[in-house]
């Protein structure tokens, strides 16, 4: 009988869900283990849903999301975060789901799975080893309120591992494997020729790729498309809107009445490694799922401001290392634009930072860690 292996995450932000279909990804592929992906978010009760949309708001107001973020980084507050976590989903649902499918081991994008992991756990439920994957280039106490019950956590860097020990998690068990992706999107890309054209653009010109924000893309960055398509520089920029249908509609209606024809806009797309292989440089706010995609396709990027919390540290993280320069406003991304484009040696001394670092397979490495521990159980 295959062993069986849970992969759960909540849709609070795009970058749990996208790490955990990595991970997903490349189990389907080895094929040794039985896998279900659980979406916690599909179990959402009426609070759960309404504190939801609360977290939908505030994330979009990046002052108040920082200043949250930063006030309830604490033991005390992630005590709290246990009991809304609690109350916001259907908790015998969960359990059935959990003593159904028992799991050998789960492993956690969203630090709201591996509460329930441990609660389940504790009520023998289930006796599954925990791995805990921080989406982020930061710690945050609520990853690690539970910490006891976690076999092993796998982080970015060793930034975060000294953050994760500082906060008294053990060295032997944190595992500095670099964020998941999906190595085979890296590798199976189109040509470039076939993708240029896909996309009406004749590679002339530089190709800046600019995310409007995670899937569901942010209405604060029509500024900043706005106040680089009116300057009107010698680039091709591709905007991605995600699933935010008002803001692609908005930026259509602008590029057609000013009759601009250096611009693609796109919808939601399953695309994107493609789009970061022909693209020289990238726009972007600092998710975490982002800017490792980013890292792994060693593209320069332009951060624009994100949503505060995590996001800040994730750019102080890409700044610190120079892999990314950062804007404060819409004019501010402007002129970073226009010195890439006057001096090139900026965008490829970033480029060259990058293909320096050591390549990291995190999902196979992950595998590899599931496979030890459970020959243990054997």
């Amino acid at each position: 009988m295959k062993k069986r292996i849970l992969i759960g995450y909540a849709e609070y932000g795009s970058g749990h869900k996208s790490v955990a279909h990595y991970i997903k990804s490349y189990f389907d592929k080895e094929n040794e283990y039985e896998v279900l992906l659980l979406n916690l978010s599909m179990y959402s009760n009426k609070f759960g849903k309404f504190a939801s949309n609360v977290f939908n708001r505030v994330n979009k107001r990046e002052l108040i999301f920082s200043f949250f973020y930063d006030i309830v980084n604490n033991k005390l507050a992630g005590k709290g975060n246990v009991k809304l976590c609690l109350k916001s989903f259907d908790f015998n649902k969960l359990r059935d789901v959990f003593k159904d499918f028992n799991p050998d081991i789960v492993i956690c994008t969203h630090y709201y799975v591996s509460y329930l992991a441990g609660i389940f756990n504790k009520e023998n439920v289930t006796s599954s080893k925990i791995f805990t994957v921080i989406t982020d280039f930061s710690h945050h106490s609520w990853w690690t309120v539970n910490k006891e019950e976690i076999s092993y956590y796998i982080v970015a860097n060793e930034i975060v591992k000294n953050e994760l020990i500082s906060h008294g998690v053990s060295d032997s068990i944190i595992c500095p494997f670099g964020l998941p992706i999906n190595k085979d999107f890296v590798k199976n890309v189109d040509s470039k020729e076939f993708i240029l054209k896909k996309y009406s653009i004749n590679g002339v010109r530089p190709i800046y790729l600019f995310f409007a924000g995670g899937s569901d893309g942010f209405d604060s960055s029509y500024d900043y498309f706005v106040s680089l398509v009116k300057v009107n520089l010698p680039i091709d920029i591709i905007f991605i809107c995600g699933k935010n249908k008002n803001l692609k509609a908005k930026c259509e209606e602008y590029i057609h009445s000013n009759d601009i024809k250096n611009v693609v806009i796109l919808g939601f797309t399953h695309d994107v490694f493609n789009l970061l292989y022909v693209s020289d440089v990238v726009i972007t706010k600092p998710g975490g799922s982002t800017v490792n995609e980013i890292i792994e396709m060693r593209k320069p990027s332009i951060l624009i401001p994100g949503v505060g919390g995590q996001e800040k540290y994730n750019a102080k993280y890409m700044v610190k290392k120079h892999f990314a320069v950062k804007v404060r406003g819409p004019k501010g991304l402007v002129r970073k634009v226009k010195l890439f484009l006057n001096y090139p040696f900026l965008a490829n001394s970033i480029r060259n930072k990058l293909n320096k670092l050591d390549e990291k397979d995190s999902c196979k490495k992950i595998y590899e860690l599931v496979k030890k521990e459970l020959a243990k159980k054997d």
